[in-house]
């Protein structure tokens, strides 16, 4: 599930700094690519709550979407967030999930 490997409470999962990774990719604004809020909008995250996360913080728009997602969607396999982030062709974060060895379908025990 995402929240057992991206926003995993006790922090000592072996991807630590997982989500520090993604946060850095979707914070930007680009023209080009896909952002924090398009890959919100894959995942049907309504657009009355993205307002909420423009709001001004000191915490990553990303960061409060996993946080949403952590507890609005907490069955959320990595296949539904590879998906999402392929139909955006964000192969550069595809890229950084394949290479922390996360099965599609990955699940703390």
């Amino acid at each position: 599930m995402v929240k057992d490997v991206i926003t995993s409470p006790n922090g000592v999962a072996p991807q630590v700094g997982l989500l520090d990774d993604i946060a850095l990719a979707l914070d930007e604004w680009s023209m080009i690519l896909g952002n924090w809020s398009s890959l919100a909008l894959k995942l049907g995250v309504p657009r009355k709550t993205l307002k909420q996360f423009e709001r001004r913080s000191t915490q990553s728009p990303t960061n409060r979407l996993f946080e949403y997602l952590e507890v609005t969607h907490p069955q959320m396999t990595l296949k539904i967030l590879k998906d999402a982030l392929g139909l955006m062709n964000r192969k550069d974060l595809l890229t950084i999930l394949r290479d922390q060895k996360l099965d599609g379908e990955f699940t703390a025990q």
